[in-house]
Protein backbone atom coordinates (compact mmCIF):
# COMPACT_ATOMS: atom_id res chain seq x y z
CA UNK A 1 0.00 0.00 0.00
CA UNK A 2 3.15 2.39 0.51
CA UNK A 3 3.59 2.16 -3.23
CA UNK A 4 0.65 3.90 -4.24
CA UNK A 5 0.58 7.20 -5.24
CA UNK A 6 -2.66 9.67 -4.09
CA UNK A 7 -3.98 9.30 -7.29
CA UNK A 8 -3.92 5.24 -7.91
CA UNK A 9 -5.54 5.06 -3.90
CA UNK A 10 -8.45 7.24 -5.16
CA UNK A 11 -9.44 5.55 -7.92
CA UNK A 12 -8.89 2.34 -5.86
CA UNK A 13 -11.11 3.71 -3.21
CA UNK A 14 -13.53 5.41 -5.38
CA UNK A 15 -13.82 2.11 -6.99
CA UNK A 16 -14.30 -0.16 -3.79
CA UNK A 17 -16.24 2.31 -2.25
CA UNK A 18 -18.67 2.21 -4.76
CA UNK A 19 -19.27 -1.59 -4.75
CA UNK A 20 -19.85 -1.53 -1.26
CA UNK A 21 -22.16 0.80 -0.95
CA UNK A 22 -24.60 -0.76 -4.16
CA UNK A 23 -23.83 -3.95 -2.11
CA UNK A 24 -25.18 -2.21 1.11
CA UNK A 25 -28.09 -0.32 -0.22
CA UNK A 26 -29.31 -4.01 -1.98
CA UNK A 27 -28.68 -6.11 0.83
CA UNK A 28 -29.96 -3.65 3.70
CA UNK A 29 -32.32 -1.58 1.63
CA UNK A 30 -34.61 -0.35 4.67
CA UNK A 31 -31.32 1.19 6.08
CA UNK A 32 -30.90 5.12 4.22
CA UNK A 33 -28.35 4.65 1.73
CA UNK A 34 -26.98 8.10 2.37
CA UNK A 35 -25.27 6.92 5.65
CA UNK A 36 -23.48 4.30 3.81
CA UNK A 37 -22.40 7.05 1.17
CA UNK A 38 -20.98 8.98 4.03
CA UNK A 39 -19.70 6.42 6.06
CA UNK A 40 -18.11 3.39 3.61
CA UNK A 41 -15.75 6.15 1.47
CA UNK A 42 -14.53 7.86 4.90
CA UNK A 43 -14.11 4.56 7.18
CA UNK A 44 -12.02 2.91 3.50
CA UNK A 45 -10.56 6.29 3.43
CA UNK A 46 -9.18 6.35 7.16
CA UNK A 47 -8.13 2.54 7.35
CA UNK A 48 -6.05 2.89 4.06
CA UNK A 49 -4.11 5.60 5.37
CA UNK A 50 -3.45 4.39 8.73
CA UNK A 51 -2.92 0.77 7.53
CA UNK A 52 1.23 1.48 7.20
CA UNK A 53 1.51 2.12 11.05
CA UNK A 54 -1.15 -0.51 12.14
CA UNK A 55 1.24 -2.76 10.92
CA UNK A 56 4.05 -1.58 11.81
CA UNK A 57 5.84 -0.03 8.35
CA UNK A 58 5.11 3.80 9.41
CA UNK A 59 5.91 6.32 11.94
CA UNK A 60 3.16 7.39 13.60
CA UNK A 61 3.86 11.18 14.08
CA UNK A 62 4.57 11.60 10.57
CA UNK A 63 1.36 10.37 9.46
CA UNK A 64 -0.41 12.44 11.87
CA UNK A 65 0.81 15.90 10.21
CA UNK A 66 -0.46 14.36 6.70
CA UNK A 67 -3.29 12.11 7.90
CA UNK A 68 -5.89 15.67 6.35
CA UNK A 69 -3.97 15.98 2.93
CA UNK A 70 -4.55 12.04 2.46
CA UNK A 71 -7.97 11.52 3.83
CA UNK A 72 -9.86 14.21 2.64
CA UNK A 73 -9.37 13.45 -1.47
CA UNK A 74 -9.14 9.61 -0.42
CA UNK A 75 -12.56 10.29 0.89
CA UNK A 76 -14.05 12.52 -1.64
CA UNK A 77 -12.96 10.45 -4.74
CA UNK A 78 -15.11 7.59 -2.72
CA UNK A 79 -18.00 9.62 -1.41
CA UNK A 80 -18.72 11.12 -5.74
CA UNK A 81 -19.31 7.74 -7.28
CA UNK A 82 -20.56 6.85 -4.50
CA UNK A 83 -23.00 9.65 -4.26
CA UNK A 84 -23.93 9.56 -8.10
CA UNK A 85 -24.92 5.34 -7.55
CA UNK A 86 -27.39 6.15 -4.74
CA UNK A 87 -29.00 9.29 -6.40
CA UNK A 88 -29.40 7.10 -10.11
CA UNK A 89 -30.75 3.68 -7.52
CA UNK A 90 -33.40 6.53 -6.02
CA UNK A 91 -34.37 7.59 -9.46
CA UNK A 92 -34.84 4.06 -10.17
CA UNK A 93 -36.96 3.21 -7.24
CA UNK A 94 -39.30 6.19 -8.10
CA UNK A 95 -40.46 5.06 -11.04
Amino acid sequence: MDSLSLFSAAILIGAVSTALVGLLAFVLPKVPRWIWVLSVPFTLAYCFYWSPVWFGSGDSSSFSAWAIAFIAPWFFAGFFPSAVLVWILEKRRAK
